[in-house]
Order: C-alpha cells, then structure tokens, then sequence
C-alpha cells in the first residue's frame, strides 16, 4: 500500500511517497520514504525534484553516534535490547538536540541524516516507553554491564538525591516528601551514582516521594555490592549522615562530612581553632592553600580518621557577611524605636530569623536596643571556614578534600535532567511509562556528561557550551543528489569540534 503525505518544513509543503511493508524481524509495520518535490502554495501542483533529492542534518547525529560508540554505550543498548536500541537512542538523541515534547520526535527523525531508518510516532513512543518501564530486569542488566565498564577507572563514586516533581494521580511511588524545588506538588526521588574521574552517571534509582535521604543508604549498598562498586570510594553529602548509615557502610570505604549538629565536630573544631594555623598543618589543593589536622574517631562501632580543614578565603568572605547582617540587625532594630525587650524578640524572631542567640537588650532612655552577645559572636566567627570530612580509606588530606570538591559533578548532573531536558515535572501517569521515560533520559544524560567532559578537557572550554556546539554541528548537512551524497562545507568551528572528540572526517565519511 502507497500513499502521499505532506511535511511542512520552514514555510514550504514537500511530498512524499510513503510505501508501507511488514518487517519480519521486528514484527511492526515500518515505511519507505520516497522525496518527490514541493507543494505549489498557488495552485497545489507538484513542483518536480529538481536533482536535489534531501539535505539533512549531519554534524550533531555524527557527533552523537560516534560518542556512543566510543564509550560503550552502543554496545552495551545493543546486547541488552537488540530490537530497540535504535530507538532508545534515537529517542536520547532527540532529547538532547531538540529537547521538545517526545510526540514530535517523528518529524525531526525526518530531517537527520542517520544509518538506520527509525519511525517513532507518538502511539510508537508511547509503547516503547511502557515496554522499558515494564522489562526493568533489563534496564538492571544494561546498568552492570555499563558500570563494569569504569570499575577499574573510577577512582570514587558519589550518591545523591533529588526530588522530580509530578502532576500524576494514582502512582504508588509518586507521594508528598520533602521538596528540594520548594514546590507545593507530590514527587519522586530520584538517587544517582556518578562516578569520577569518568564524568558520568553510571545507574539510578527511584524512591517513593516522602523517603527521606539517609533512609535510601540501605538499598544504594546492595546495589552496589551486585554491581560490584563495593571496593570503590564512596562520597556521600552530609544529609546521609547517621550512625544507622555508618554501621550499613561497615567494611566500604568512604568520605562523608560530620554535620555541624554533631556534637563530635563541634569538639574537634574547638580543639584545634587555636593551632591549626600553624605552617605545620598547611596543604595544598589545586591553586590554593588550606590547613589540616588529622584526629581519630570511633563512631558507629568503626574507625574513622577525621581531616578538620580551615579554608581562609572561605572563613574571610563568611565573617564579612555574618557581621554586616549582625550591624544591619541592629541599625534595623534601632530604627523601630522599640521600647520594650518583647518587641525586639518578636522582631528578630520574625524578621530577622537565627540572630537571636548573638544579642541581648538593654535600655537606653526610654527605649530598649540590641547589645551584642560578644561571646557568641566570636565563638561562631572562629569556626567559620572550618569543616571535618572524615574517612576509613587510607588517603591524604589532599585527596580527600579533591575527591568531596568533585561531588558537585553529580548536582551538576541534577540541574542538566531538570532543566536541559525538562524533567524538571513529570506528566505522565502510567509508572511503567514513567520509568521507561526516566531511562532514556539517563542515556541522553550519559552522553550529554561525555560532552561535558570533553569539552572541560579540551580548548573549546571557554569558547563553546553544549547547545552552541550543537547548533554549529546542526549546520553541516547531508545533501543527496540523486543516488549521490556528499556534505556541505565543514567549518573550522566544526573541525575544531570533531577533532577534540577524536573524530576524523575522509572521504569515506
């Protein structure tokens, strides 16, 4: 069965001959396209091809494509889904370069240029989704094959969580928790492992909404015992603090930071406040100078080593602020003429929340001022810039504080699924189809990562981010004249592009 359809493309109609057939092998109905011209806007005659068969967009598929062969990530789709790999990664790509609703995915696979012909429309997308949602059994296998793959690269590991919030009704997963957009909506959590120095997300899990962060520990572990991460360093954020943790960790290596509400930090951080300046405790990380002082710690019924680090910028630029707010409170304060104590703590309690412990009143005439509560505000200015990470692997001081500074690759990661590819609100309302959903966005993520690390390590650093290069990669196309296919002119942009991903572009391209 033939057919003619019609694509609206920047203000011109082409037609197409759409030939239908039944692919054995996949078992769906696939399409043939054939070019056969434009639409006249006059009289809607066909005007003939004129040689010219296409021209599609080239450099950002490539680029693409290369990447997920590179990395493995080609490889590992294939032997885990066979029949919809090609899709899935058509799917990551789309998200990645176009970054619109998935129902218009079919239009723009129209207009690249690719090795294997893909049809996603909308129903399609849908169905495959589901499926991915449903088979999680595979997505767990395409998770260990894909970790396996950075187990002897990945110096640490790092966990967080985020909240996605969500319209849906009738999820199980989907509840009302703690928000970390400071939305009034129900959510799920989403728990990631990134690993480092690879730069990239190597597998995630989902939670119900209302779990909160040092509950989730737990089943992280036995992941990563089945996934064999177990032996690596493990970097966690302060919210996972808790002896309950500590104890689940015995035996895995790991940093963490001691929460300042730990009566365990707040001790250290007194102990050394008056030495750690000495020249004897000073290190140094990447362009900077810190001190540190080292102290043993049992907690949990295990044995830690405590490095107590003093950033001085950090300390300067902390009391500049915490002094002007205090001066500010006071000048605040004095201007309402409060002539009684009550008043100024009902101010300070509710306009100016957490300065109460660093004043007391006094009279002064007939009426009633803030005096400062020196003591306080010294004790709190001499452990600014002061924090305690503590660890059971056997590492400088240096290479701990490196490895917590990088943690941030995972936040980054974070702000990319939320808001470079607008999963910042789920609107799905199938769980299966939710899920399906959230692992191609782990995909597209994954290459996405992989671009961001290039593009660190390379010259193209300060002078391109990630959708400018994809917008210069967009402009090479694919023109087909005839049987015959040949490239637009290549840019020295585009060139420079390849080259730092160590692609080469022959003839034979």
């Amino acid at each position: 069965m033939s057919y003619i359809i019609e694509q609206a493309v920047k203000g011109h109609i082409y037609l197409y001959s759409v030939q239908s057939y039944w692919d054995k092998e996949k078992k769906q109905p696939r399409q043939h396209r054939t070019y056969l011209g434009k639409k006249d806007p006059a009289t809607g005659a066909l005007i003939p091809d004129d040689g010219i068969r296409d021209a599609r967009e080239f450099g950002n598929i490539f680029l693409l494509q290369n990447i997920a062969r590179r990395i493995g990530l080609t490889e590992d789709l294939t032997v885990v889904f066979p029949e919809t790999w090609r899709e899935i990664l058509a799917l990551a790509f789309y998200r990645i370069c176009e970054n619109k609703a998935l129902y218009l995915c079919n239009n723009w696979l129209d207009t690249i240029w690719s090795h294997e012909s893909v049809s996603l429309p909308s129903a399609r997308i849908s169905e495959l989704l589901a499926q991915l949602g449903h088979t999680r059994v595979f997505t767990e296998r395409f998770f260990r094959r894909w970790t396996q793959r950075f187990t002897k690269t990945n110096r640490f590991i790092v966990f967080d969580l985020t909240s996605i919030s969500s319209y849906a009704h009738g999820l199980d997963i989907v509840e009302w928790g703690y928000n970390r957009d400071c939305e009034s909506l129900a959510q799920v959590n989403l728990g990631v492992i990134y690993g480092e120095p690879s730069g990239l997300p190597l597998f995630y899990s989902l939670y119900p909404g209302s779990i909160h962060d040092v509950t989730t520990l737990k089943n992280i572990v036995t992941e990563l015992e089945i996934l064999s991460l177990d032996t690596t360093v493990f970097v966690l954020d302060k919210g996972f603090y808790s002896k309950a943790n500590l104890r689940h960790m015995q035996g895995m290596k790991s940093i963490i930071p001691l929460p300042v509400r730990c009566c365990a930090e707040r001790d250290m951080v007194a102990a050394v406040q008056g030495k750690i300046r000495s020249s004897e405790y000073a290190i140094r990380h990447r362009e900077h100078v810190y001190y540190c002082i080292r102290r043993k710690l049992a907690i949990a019924d295990n044995n830690y080593t405590a490095h107590i680090y003093l950033d001085e910028r950090r300390q300067a630029a902390n009391r500049e602020t915490f002094l002007r707010t205090l001066i500010d409170a006071e000048a605040l304060v004095a201007a309402q003429g409060f002539t009684k104590k009550a008043q100024i703590e009902e101010y300070l309690a509710d306009q100016l929340p957490g300065l109460e412990p660093y004043f007391a009143t006094r009279r002064n005439g007939p009426r009633s001022v803030l005096v400062r509560n020196t003591e306080a505000i010294d004790v709190a200015l001499g452990r600014m810039g002061m924090f305690v990470l503590m660890t059971n692997a056997d590492l400088s001081s240096e290479s701990i504080l490196g490895y917590y500074r990088k943690k941030d690759g995972v936040e980054k990661y974070f702000d990319s699924l939320k808001n470079n590819l607008f999963l910042k609100r789920l609107r799905i309302h199938s769980q299966h189809t939710m899920e399906g959903l959230l692992f191609v966005e782990f995909v597209a993520m994954i290459l996405r990562s992989e671009m961001s690390v290039v593009l660190k390590n390379s010259k193209l650093r300060d002078s391109l981010c990630i959708p400018e290069m994809l917008s210069e990669l967009r402009k090479l196309k694919q023109i087909m004249f005839g049987k015959k296919k040949a490239l637009s002119e290549v840019s020295r942009t585009q060139k420079d592009i390849f080259a730092a991903f160590g692609i080469k572009l022959d003839a034979k391209t």
